[in-house]
């Protein structure tokens, strides 16, 4: 079950209270579900012998190490997505719309996940950072409407914390990015790049906590 909405004192508008809390709600059951999806891709193939059984296992490391990208590029995306969702003090339709689509973005990242495992080729590499990049960039989208003349936001927050926090959040899509192109000459080396990026931003984010919007 998703956890309850935590009541912004800010927001003074009922309707906007009880909107913002189906959004968290719905959001964090999306996320929980793309999450959980993430381990069905760790299978052993029906078949496997017992005596075949240490070196099966040991072929399965794509699968390992696609889930374990997967499963903390999600949990970070989540992360910084639920600090954000308890500072938007007002709703709207397009906020509604631009939070589904980013949603989208976070519910095929089991389906690359799955590509990339059954399939590792430069192309499966390819298609599975392009597709954790346009999360990230939603979710940069999502962070600029809402903090634009603080529409949406609290007003605690300073115009300089805003943008601080949308380019932190452009890190890990412009990496995912980026890592496109070293797929073209070596796919093992933009996996390798994928594990240093999640390292990276989250010591971006334990250090910036107090001077961004995460």
């Amino acid at each position: 079950m998703a956890p309850a909405h935590k009541r912004n004192p800010e927001v003074t508008d009922p309707g906007d209270e009880k909107i913002q809390g189906h959004i968290s709600e719905f959001s964090n059951g999306v996320f929980a579900f793309a999450i959980t999806l993430l381990i069905l891709e760790v299978a052993v193939p029906a078949g496997t012998l017992k005596a075949n059984l240490g070196s099966t296992l040991i072929s399965l490391w794509p699968n390992y190490l696609a889930f374990l990208i997967s499963f903390f590029v999600i949990g970070m995306y989540w992360s910084v997505y639920i600090r954000l969702l308890r500072e938007i003090i007002r709703t709207d339709r397009t906020l509604i719309m631009l939070n589904l689509l980013y949603l989208l973005f976070i519910v095929v990242i089991p389906f690359s996940t799955s590509l990339i495992s059954l399939y590792l080729s430069k192309l499966s590499v390819m298609i599975y950072a392009a597709l954790l990049a346009c999360a990230g960039y939603m979710h940069t989208v999502l962070r600029i409407y809402v903090g634009n003349n603080h529409r949406l936001i609290s007003s605690k927050h300073s115009t300089e914390n805003i943008k601080r926090g949308i380019l932190l959040s452009l890190t890990t899509p412009v990496w995912f990015t980026f890592s496109i192109g070293v797929a073209f000459y070596s796919s093992v080396a933009a996996q390798i790049s994928w594990i240093l990026v999640v390292i990276i931003y989250a010591i971006l984010v334990n250090r910036l906590r107090d001077k961004v919007l995460l």
